[in-house]
């Protein structure tokens, strides 16, 4: 199994997942359907969170949909934070997530679908700014 993706599988079928590792993240309202982990999400508002190397997607007052392998990346979110995606014509992934805290900025490894996608030409990089939040501790 790919190891990117090996965490999403656990977690996509619901339950109750433990949050008390993840130090906040941010609430963003993506208006347009993109992918994360081989999943296909519809617009609509959500929580992106980091927990060491781990990238937390969930509907904003809902479940977890996807946790994916990321890696540090050193920038900063400014004073709200920033979701960034690389987008193939109609085609977008979630592929940053910029926090105000500098320490939790992640880059998101690409999936099976990107890779197809990038073989198609450059991505266009689309950033959207997000609220700094904090998740509550769910254990």
């Amino acid at each position: 199994m790919n190891t990117k993706l090996l965490a999403a599988g656990l977690f996509f079928l619901g339950g109750v997942v433990s949050t008390n590792a993840q130090t906040g993240g941010v609430r963003v309202k993506i208006p347009f359907e993109f992918e994360i982990a081989d999943k296909h999400l519809p617009a609509g508002e959500y929580v992106v969170s980091s927990d060491h190397d781990q990238v937390w997607l969930r509907v904003y007052h809902g479940n977890t949909v996807a946790v994916v392998q990321s890696n540090r990346t050193l920038h900063e979110g400014g004073t709200t934070g920033k979701v960034v995606f690389n987008c193939y014509q109609k085609l977008c992934f979630l592929s940053k997530l910029w926090l105000p805290d500098a320490d939790g900025s992640r880059e998101i490894l690409a999936s099976k679908s990107e890779h197809q996608a990038a073989r198609r030409g450059e991505p266009q990089q689309l950033a959207l700014l997000a609220q700094p939040m904090k998740l509550a501790n769910t254990n």
